[in-house]
């Protein structure tokens, strides 16, 4: 089963892998100051791994690319037109023993009453993964992040990184200098 990720970095990823937080240097967690309820970097990494073990060594993950459309959230749209994507084969992954986890986080619903709120569940066979259709229209900046409202996985990486041989080059798109 091949999942895709939306990035900016796609030359450094097929040069270095695709690395989490507890690996990359300077990782960007602000995203997380609100639901951690700190913008201390320290407590936000307290806050992700009490909410289920290696958050920091995870990455996010979509079953399927956005169609390039024209979406009302600004940043899906922007993704969709001007982000590259990898992706990497999950079934590749597991019988490495590079994934020791799978959550899938899926707030289409929670969203709609409190953006702050995460609706994770633990993924216990691959069986378990759901590749109906995304709502990709679904997403509104009202909502927060285009993926609140996008059911999407997150791999907890057993080392934290997948190697670049793991990860294919869908689509580039090149950042202007």
């Amino acid at each position: 089963m091949r999942l895709y990720c939306y990035t900016y970095f796609a030359d450094k990823i097929m040069k270095e892998g695709y690395l989490s937080a507890a690996v990359r240097p300077n990782p960007c967690l602000s995203i997380y100051a609100a639901m951690a309820g700190s913008d201390d970097e320290e407590e936000i990494k307290k806050y992700l791994e009490k909410t289920f073990p290696g958050r920091l060594r995870s990455i996010c993950c979509l079953t399927e690319m956005a169609p390039v459309e024209k979406y009302e959230h600004p940043y899906l749209d922007c993704l969709a037109h001007q982000a590259s994507i990898v992706s990497f084969d999950l079934d590749e992954l597991l019988a490495n023993h590079l994934v020791e986890a799978i959550y899938c986080k899926d707030n289409s619903e929670t969203a709609l009453t409190d953006i702050e709120k995460e609706n994770i569940c633990q993924i216990n066979d691959i069986s378990e993964i759901d590749t109906t259709p995304l709502n990709w229209h679904a997403c509104a900046e009202r909502y927060g992040s285009p993926y609140n409202m996008l059911r999407h996985y997150i791999l907890v990486l057993t080392k934290g990184y997948i190697p670049p041989e793991y990860i294919t080059l869908e689509r580039y798109i090149e950042l202007e200098k």
